[in-house]
């Protein structure tokens, strides 16, 4: 059994350049928050070929993904970050314009289980080109029974050209026997320094 079990560090760089061919470029990236979920939901064709009244091939390619995200909050800073609110005079202002592109990290917690007992394994996941928007929010007042209430970031994926040819790249991931190397993966790829 290799089953999750937990999820941590969520990072976001913006995409600076990007060129057809070579790896995106990310401006300094940040940790979003801690991570209370991700659900990740690929996009794949389902074209499907017949001759002679039989299938012959099929295409189940992945043509893009979306990502439901819900950290423990959002700051200021990860909001204009994440979605592109615009700031001026520590005052944030929510435009028709759209969230910028950026790559979007985080490390699942794996278990295993085996002979020798119960283990740990840290995957660190990074997604090459996501924009992210908030399309809903709930505020209440405080009742009885505390209920806790944090955005949920909905992400749509697309793919980028590594290197020269037709394929395109969404996501890649390394898994690591310790959490702190599959954290410094991570935020390598987001350009954080630690």
């Amino acid at each position: 059994m290799n089953a999750n079990v937990g999820m941590q560090h969520p990072v976001f760089a913006a995409i600076s350049a990007y060129t057809p061919g070579t790896a995106p470029t990310y401006s300094t990236g940040k940790v979003i928050a801690e991570a209370v979920s991700a659900s990740l939901n690929w996009d794949r064709a389902d074209g499907e070929f017949y001759g002679d009244d039989a299938l012959l091939d099929t295409d189940n390619g992945i043509l893009g993904y979306t990502i439901e995200f819900e950290p423990s909050g959002l700051t200021d800073e990860a909001r204009q970050a994440m979605l592109g609110e615009t700031v001026s005079s520590a005052e944030y202002t929510v435009t028709n314009t759209p969230s910028p592109d950026g790559g979007f990290g985080y490390v699942r917690v794996m278990r295993a289980t085996g002979t020798g007992g119960v283990a740990n394994s840290y995957e660190g996941w990074w997604f090459y080109k996501v924009k992210f928007g908030v399309t809903s929010e709930e505020t209440r007042t405080k009742e009885r029974n505390v209920e806790w209430r944090t955005p949920t970031l909905t992400g749509r994926g697309a793919g980028v050209r590594l290197a020269a040819g037709d394929t395109l790249s969404y996501a890649c991931h390394k898994t690591f026997d310790t959490l702190a190397a599959a954290v410094a993966y991570v935020n390598g790829k987001a350009g954080i320094s630690t």
